[in-house]
């Protein structure tokens, strides 16, 4: 009797967690228990893998800057970011707090290279431990789309393949979409 009731409880539970009412909430819970802010507008529509990861900009009266990335092959946004004045290869990576940045690139950028000694900030990654930089950017672009004073981290010799275009750049977008494998960032 009693596992009967557990059943259509969990059952219930289950359903209504699967509702799409719930989803916003949902997030809001995930959020807070990651601690990663729900500090944009984003809205899935549907997904298609589309060759090329070319950005497209465009200004619109009264819209602000506006720069729209299309999905590779693998589902990745693979773009081409100005930091500091130079251009550097970057993935847009949701699940990362932060900008990050390779070590081997620090340097071109002129961010001053890191002591050993300033790698203190611990940073689990998919292949481990390990501890970053700390470091501020001056400004971050994207096409048309810039951000200023960005906070990111540089990661220790070989422990990044690609640098990473975090939520410290993306929380301070004012928009932020996702539509039929293409991502827009509105400034």
């Amino acid at each position: 009797m009693y596992r009967n009731a557990l059943r259509l409880t969990l059952l219930g539970a289950m359903a209504a967690l699967v509702s799409p009412a719930w989803v916003p909430w949902l997030l809001h819970v995930v959020a807070f228990v990651t601690e990663r802010p729900v500090a944009m507008e984003a809205r899935a529509v549907g997904y298609r893998v589309e060759e090329g990861a070319t950005a497209s900009a465009r200004t619109l009266p009264g819209a602000g800057r506006k720069v729209t990335l299309k999905a590779d092959a693998r589902g990745h946004y693979l773009t081409e970011a100005t930091i500091n004045g130079r251009g550097v290869p970057v993935m847009v990576d949701t699940g990362a707090t932060s900008v990050a940045l390779r070590h081997e690139d620090a340097g071109a950028l002129g961010v001053r290279p890191p002591l050993p000694s300033d790698y203190t900030v611990p940073i689990a990654t998919a292949n481990g431990a390990v501890r970053a930089a700390r470091v501020t950017l001056a400004e971050v672009r994207i096409g048309e789309v810039r951000v200023k004073n960005v906070e990111a981290l540089v990661m220790p010799e070989r422990a990044l393949g690609t640098n990473l275009l975090g939520m410290s750049f993306i929380k301070r977008l004012r928009n932020v979409e996702l539509a039929a494998g293409r991502l827009t960032f509105v400034e």
